[in-house]
């Protein structure tokens, strides 16, 4: 592709963009992790961190089932095990 034809889509590009009515979708990366012991041990930490609560999981070996009970212990989902 030529440089006219490169400006030329890029700037269709620019335009099309512009044109988007904003969703108010945001990203927030948080705060910048600089490379020292701290704060490279709480990354290690939040990274091996558990997504889910094992005090809240129950085991049925005899109907090979897991009960995960919710925070509020108010809902329960069984999964097969």
């Amino acid at each position: 592709m030529n440089e006219a034809l490169k400006d030329l889509h890029t700037l269709n590009l620019i335009s099309l963009l512009r044109s988007w009515r904003h969703s108010g979708f945001q990203v927030f990366v948080g705060p910048k992790i600089l490379p020292r012991e701290e704060g490279m041990g709480n990354l290690a930490r939040y990274i091996i961190r558990a997504s889910f609560s094992q005090e809240r999981m129950t085991y049925l070996p005899d109907e090979s089932k897991v009960i995960y009970e919710s925070k509020d212990g108010k809902k329960e989902k069984v999964f097969e095990g």
